[in-house]
């Protein structure tokens, strides 16, 4: 009994084996790691609020005190201030988090001032088999002009 194979079952493995190689290929290329997140640069009020989350999150403190506006750079410096810019420790440890900017309200009666809305996931491994667990805390954050940049006017570390 000789096995044969028709046309459309050959054009299956082919497209099979066609995406093997390219996921293959896609992971040698990237070495299997997640993109590396980088800074951003527009004039938006919505930029000081993820660069001093992604700044804080690897440790990049002169970055995260670049982001906010001279008031709180003072507060946290003198008897208010608490967190990082301060010098206290910030980790999460065996988590991953990313910051998703949900809503950019700026004020109506002073273009100079706006409120970002973001949602913080978390990602936290352990649990039941491993399972991990995940959730989202979300926050509004006063953002301001000042020297002609964003700035963020609170004492927001992305806890």
């Amino acid at each position: 009994m000789k096995l044969r194979i028709d046309r459309f079952t050959i054009i299956i493995l082919a497209v099979v084996a066609a995406l093997i190689v390219a996921a293959v290929f896609t992971i040698s290329r990237s070495g299997g790691m997640e993109a590396q997140e980088s800074y951003r640069t527009e004039d938006a009020p919505e930029t000081p609020v993820y660069n001093a989350f992604l700044a804080l999150k690897s440790g990049d403190l002169a970055t995260a005190r670049a982001q906010y506006s001279q008031q709180v750079l003072e507060e946290a410096s003198g008897d208010k201030g608490y967190g990082p810019l301060r010098g206290e420790s910030y980790g999460y440890g065996d988590t991953a988090r990313r910051l998703r900017v949900t809503d950019v309200k700026v004020d109506p009666q002073d273009a100079d001032r706006a409120y970002v809305t973001a949602a913080i996931d978390t990602y936290s491994t352990g649990g039941i088999f491993n399972s991990g667990s995940t959730w989202t805390s979300e926050r509004t954050v006063e953002v301001i002009r000042e020297d002609g940049a964003w700035k963020i006017n609170a004492q927001e570390y992305f806890y």
